[in-house]
């Protein structure tokens, strides 16, 4: 397999992850985007050194340097793109998460006012 080879399934190995991200997102199963973030991070350091082999064996073959790096960029673009919505999904669940934490703890509080409320009374009664 030649470097070129290797690149391209390494940014698709990159680009299922990126789904698989999504989808973990979606469905709030945490320990799979975590996994799927540091699989990607591996994956972007693969990419890095297998670019530059990539790119020596370009230019040792002649190959129409433009067009091979044109290729790239749209790989990455779509990558780029993918991260970018899956930071803003994980940004919404986290603000939909604080908000629902504030109203638990609104609830919270809520409910020691009752309590402090109602055990005094029920401390009244037994009193009487």
């Amino acid at each position: 397999m030649n470097s070129e080879t290797e690149l391209l399934a390494a940014y698709r190995e990159w680009h299922r992850l990126a789904v698989a991200e999504s989808r973990a997102i979606q469905s709030r199963n945490w320990s799979l985007l975590s996994d799927c973030h540091f699989a990607i991070k591996d994956y972007q350091s693969l990419v890095v050194g297998l670019t530059q082999q990539a790119r020596a064996e370009w230019q040792r073959t002649g190959c129409d340097l433009v067009e091979k790096e044109k290729n790239l960029r749209v790989l990455l673009s779509e990558l780029i793109e993918l991260t970018r919505q899956n930071r803003e999904r994980v940004q919404t669940a986290l603000a939909t998460a604080r908000t629902q934490l504030d109203r638990l703890g609104e609830a919270g509080k809520n409910l020691k006012r009752l309590h402090r409320s109602y055990g005094s009374v029920s401390a009244r009664v037994r009193a009487a």
